[in-house]
């Protein structure tokens, strides 16, 4: 099939790629905003105990979450990859041919990053221009960031540093899903395979 695509389809391409690591953001994001509004925002109760058992418990449960989905972008991304290469074979499908939706190691740290672009904008602002709206969303939206170095009385700019560890568990997460999918294809292959042989035995 013919693959001369121009610059305008490589454009659209790339807009699907965005659209497609900006659907794999959504469950991590939405799990940022919901743990830190319910457990992770007694941290601001006035116990001590409280605070240091609300704050542990609330970074586990995200951390957990983003295991969970950063596996499962990643077998999603396995599987696409699959599936395009029959695509590409068989048609001139633009998203297969330039391999949207497929799997790549650097997409677990982009998809990871973007998760955190919301409270990088709303911590910015804050650093450069302190005022309450501000501080309200990042206590209330992203107090997984907020808390743990606040509680200690720092600078507020220390607060990016949330941002790493949280890219590099969906990152590390996104490559043990794609492993795991890709052992799991080599499985159904060697299977598949052992079956045509099966068949020709018995002929």
């Amino acid at each position: 099939m013919t693959t001369d695509f121009g610059a305008a389809d490589k454009r659209k391409a790339a807009g699907y790629e965005f659209l497609d690591m900006l659907a794999s953001v959504a469950f991590p994001f939405m799990l940022q905003l919901i743990f830190s509004a319910s457990v992770i925002l007694f941290a601001d109760s006035g116990d001590a105990a409280v605070k240091l058992v609300a704050l542990i418990f609330g970074e586990l449960l995200l951390i957990g979450a983003y295991i969970i989905f950063g596996r499962q972008n990643g077998i999603a991304g396995v599987r696409k990859s699959v599936q395009n290469v029959t695509k590409r074979a068989n048609s001139d499908d633009l998203k297969a041919h330039f391999h949207v939706g497929e799997y790549a190691l650097w997409k677990g740290f982009v998809i990871g990053l973007m998760s955190c672009v919301p409270f990088a904008l709303f911590q910015l602002i804050n650093c450069a221009v302190p005022n309450s709206v501000c501080e309200f969303i990042l206590k209330y939206a992203f107090g997984w960031a907020w808390y743990p170095l606040g509680m200690a009385g720092v600078t507020q700019w220390l607060n990016f540093i949330w941002i790493i560890p949280l890219t590099c568990v969906h990152a590390g997460a996104y490559f043990w899903g794609g492993s795991l999918e890709r052992k799991r294809q080599q499985q159904v292959a060697a299977a598949a395979e052992m079956g045509k042989k099966d068949k020709k035995g018995k002929k």
